[in-house]
């Protein structure tokens, strides 16, 4: 599989028989971009997972309903960004409802297979007279590339637009991202797009394949420990070609990982992207979790911040993460270097450790729970001053 990794690359292609487009509809300052659509030439297979938290954004219960009214059937996402349109009560979800509505009049197309995201402060009203009055110049713009400018379009506090494209045994997929803040699992932990035109089934089947690779992508990253009420990942198959299903599936969860390490290293106030190993656990989804504990951990985190290979918050963190291990038997590295094995510290080997954190803009960090075969990696970054001084003053 061949997939494109530019952080900022200046053009991404979107597989056959989808289009996008992005513009500045006065959400944002300086002209900005903020509002994006993704288009289908005609109704694709779509399916989406949201959020867990019990705070929800008004996008959320407009899409559950379009999506079951439909069949599973889209045309269109339709994205603004810098307003959440979430705690707007039964107002924010008929705004939500007039935006599909009036793009799905010029698209002629019934307005179940219109979907809606939002992303950005919780609590105040949609613009939508805003974002009702720019969907002609945003039709007028939508072309097969568009993809990032509407990658830039969907941007809250990102510094980079996320978008990736991937090609795998004629297999075509395209994914976009936006977070980099209040990021963490349970779900999607983000906004995300994932197109193919991969053939993946009916709307159950395409529901089951991006529950499957949300749990070996999405699920595996986490900044701050916080979930948004806005949380949704889309995944929209045009089934032009016919593959094993192996192979789509592979595709898109490989380029699921890519823009998860894409968020964990654009996280607010980062300066390292932190894979965190696990190695040797029972199951793949007891790796997953103590990878996701360690990840989590404040005083890892800062440990990062502060290039200092200290194995002892490592393996605490691990030591609480509710998986049984025998801690005397566990093994942890920082990099290349083992700082500790056969139940002591290597103090000789933390020079090395210290190196490998100063030196790379990915840090390693692992631990083998020496209790069977399985294994996860998680991702995240180092937790700095500016992630405090970002969101003090992220409504100022």
């Amino acid at each position: 599989m061949t997939v494109v990794l530019e952080p900022t690359p200046s053009h991404t292609a979107l597989p056959p028989g989808f289009k996008a487009a992005g513009l500045h509809c006065g959400l944002k300052k300086n002209q900005q971009f903020d509002l994006g659509l993704l288009l289908a030439d005609q109704p694709v297979e779509g399916a989406a997972i949201y959020t867990q938290n019990q705070l929800v954004g008004a996008h959320i219960h407009v899409c559950r309903d379009h999506l079951s009214r439909s069949n599973g059937l889209v045309r269109a996402i339709l994205v603004n960004a810098r307003n959440a349109n979430c705690a707007t009560g039964q107002q924010g979800i008929d705004d939500a409802r007039t935006c599909c509505r009036q793009l799905a009049e010029r698209l002629r197309c019934p307005v179940e297979q219109v979907l809606m995201a939002s992303t950005g402060p919780i609590g105040a009203p949609l613009p939508t007279e805003r974002i009702v009055s720019h969907l002609d110049a945003l039709l007028a713009k939508v072309s097969v590339d568009g993809a990032m400018d509407f990658a830039r379009a969907i941007m809250t506090t990102d510094t980079y637009p996320k978008a990736l494209h991937a090609k795998n045994d004629g297999v075509a997929a395209t994914g976009f991202a936006k977070g980099s803040g209040m990021i963490h699992p349970n779900m999607a932990t983000m906004l995300g797009f994932l197109l193919t035109d991969g053939r993946v089934g009916d709307a159950a089947g395409t529901q089951s394949v991006l529950q499957r690779l949300a749990g070996r992508s999405f699920h595996r990253v986490t900044i701050d420990g916080d979930t948004s009420p806005n949380d949704t990942l889309f995944l929209l198959a045009s089934g032009k070609v016919r593959a094993e299903m192996a192979i789509i599936e592979a595709t898109l969860t490989g380029l699921g990982q890519q823009l998860a390490r894409r968020i964990a290293a654009d996280g607010e106030g980062a300066t390292r992207l932190v894979t965190v190993q696990v190695r040797g656990a029972r199951s793949e989804e007891e790796a997953t979790h103590v990878g996701r504990v360690i990840a989590t951990s404040p005083l890892v985190k800062t440990a990062v911040a502060g290039l200092d290979p200290n194995w002892g918050r490592i393996l605490s963190a691990a030591g609480r993460a509710g998986v049984a291990f025998p801690a005397e038997q566990a093994r942890v590295w920082v990099g290349p270097a083992d700082v500790y094995s056969g139940g002591k510290p290597h103090p000789e080997n933390e020079p090395q450790a210290h190196q490998h954190m100063v030196k790379e803009t990915e840090v390693i960090l692992g631990v083998d729970l020496a209790v069977g075969k399985a294994q996860a990696d998680v991702w995240t970054c180092d937790f700095t001053k500016d992630y405090v001084q970002i969101n003090a003053d992220y409504r100022t």
